[in-house]
């Protein structure tokens, strides 16, 4: 129910940008602030007053009733229980400001069916969902937002597969910041669930059951054209219901997007999951701390994506793996991964030149053009500044990139740096475990091989550095292995 609440709020938040009313709270503006409410929506649902605005001390009182919508679509193959008006309250400010606060509880149960497959039944619960922000209508965009939450659960059956997830409460905050740029801000946001858990079960094999002290997240977005990304928002719910744009319409289009780009400077966000425990049919995992990353710059000439993923102090519990491998399971490991040197302008203004108007949309040609726009010359880079492993047996590092065609697949190159710390441990091991599984006598045979093509680095660790060129040249530190084809 918090993305209903959040989808309410989005509504309230687009009707009321660019919309100035008086400190003073009165029935004329309710009627007012009712009308830029609902400005993007259809008459008939405008009619089923689903959406009411009445002023009660010094303040403006918001209701979206979701059962007087409902009511019209509702069959016996789809019904909704347990609904309940949502309210929020928006108090205009001498300064031009809008103050917003809300607080509702939420138990709603869904059936639905379709086709001949099994019926869904649904529930989605909060304690309570309490929140406070600061609107400022010359950005369109929140000040500020503070929202906490409690007891949050939610269930969904389908046949014989069963999902139940919930957390003890959620804490959320958000704040936008003028940037030096006029007109740009930067937009931070962070939370965390306590108590997160989720189990998954069905008749056959395969259930898991996912638990977590607390998940939190940080995000934060720079540079962005906040006012210039309104109005391309306000363009495009205005001609929502529209087939084709006529060519004002089209040029109208073009110019609000070549404005808004390139849509921000930056974009980082990380989660955390701490004191995580994984349950399967199969064993059980452990781990102390899951981080995943994502970062991205905006839709410029030379865009680039990063993920990355890092787990910490891991266990797993399982009789899958045979006791001589035990060993081999990682302790801690990270994997991060990047795309440089993506041409998203380029496609963008490729896309731009596109005349909406004749409601042809885009041709083959065009859709061909846009996607060898993004990778110039049809090659594909892909970064990996860290791929780690780490267990009472081995502690190795790899870093590098890679290069295709992407018309020629075979055509690709490497550059890859490989460390090894204690590689004469990790061998003796090897060697070890060979005599209950004979197999690892090969693997010991190539390690051997590839220790006298090691460099030692100055902090004794083994180091490989490996290139694979286009024309098949393979060389370690320097050696050639491969000659060229």
């Amino acid at each position: 129910m918090r993305y209903r609440t959040i989808a309410a709020a989005a509504i309230f938040i687009v009707g009321l940008s660019g919309s100035s009313y008086g400190a003073e709270v009165n029935e004329q503006g309710a009627k007012d602030l009712r009308n830029t409410l609902t400005r993007f929506l259809s008459q008939d649902i405008i009619d089923s007053g689903f959406l009411t605005v009445k002023p009660t001390s010094g303040r403006y009182e918001v209701t979206y009733d979701l059962t007087k919508f409902l009511d019209r679509i509702s069959t016996s193959n789809f019904v909704v229980e347990g609904l309940k008006p949502l309210s929020m309250f928006a108090e205009p400010t001498a300064k031009g400001l809008w103050n917003i606060d809300g607080d509702n509880a939420f138990d709603i149960s869904a059936h639905s069916k379709s086709g001949e497959g099994p019926a869904t039944d649904m529930r989605y619960a909060m304690g309570s969902l309490v929140y406070s922000g600061v609107f400022d209508p010359a950005i369109g965009y929140m000040r500020s937002l503070d929202v906490t939450a409690r007891d949050f659960k939610l269930s969904s059956a389908t046949g014989d597969e069963r999902i139940e997830a919930g957390a003890s409460g959620m804490a959320y905050k958000l704040s936008s910041l003028d940037t030096a740029k006029p007109g740009t801000i930067d937009i931070l946001s962070s939370g965390s669930m306590p108590d997160f858990h989720e189990k998954i079960s069905s008749a056959a094999p395969g259930s898991a059951e996912i638990k977590a002290d607390n998940v939190t997240f940080d995000a934060k977005a720079t540079g962005v054209p906040i006012r210039q990304l309104h109005a391309l928002l306000n363009f495009v719910l205005d001609h929502a219901k529209a087939k084709k744009l006529s060519k004002r319409g089209s040029d109208r289009f073009e110019k609000l997007v070549r404005d808004a780009l390139p849509l921000f400077v930056s974009l980082d966000e990380t989660a955390a999951a701490n004191n995580v425990s994984v349950v399967t049919d199969v064993g059980r995992l452990a781990l102390s701390k899951l981080t995943y990353s994502f970062k991205m710059n905006g839709l410029t000439e030379a865009s680039s994506i990063g993920f990355g993923l890092r787990a910490e102090d891991m266990k797993l519990e399982t009789s899958a793996v045979p006791a001589v491998y035990q060993a081999l399971v990682p302790d801690a490991a990270v994997v991060e991964v990047g795309i440089p040197d993506m041409n998203f302008a380029a496609a963008a203004h490729i896309l731009l030149d596109t005349d909406f108007s004749t409601g042809e949309g885009l041709s083959t040609e065009k859709s061909q053009k846009i996607q060898q726009a993004v990778f110039p010359n049809d090659r594909l880079t892909i970064d990996f500044p860290e791929i780690s492993a780490r267990s009472s047996v081995y502690d190795i590092e790899v870093s590098g990139k890679m290069t295709s065609n992407l018309l020629q697949t075979k055509e690709y190159g490497l550059q890859m740096s490989v460390l090894a710390r204690d590689y004469d441990k990790t061998i003796a091991y090897v060697q070890n475990a060979a005599k209950t599984d004979p197999e690892l006598n090969q693997v010991s045979f190539v390690m051997m091989m590839a220790k006298g093509f090691a460099k030692a680095d100055p902090d004794g660790r083994q180091r490989w550095d490996v290139g694979v060129a286009e024309d098949g040249t393979f060389t370690v530190n320097g050696q050639v292995v491969t000659a060229p084809k």
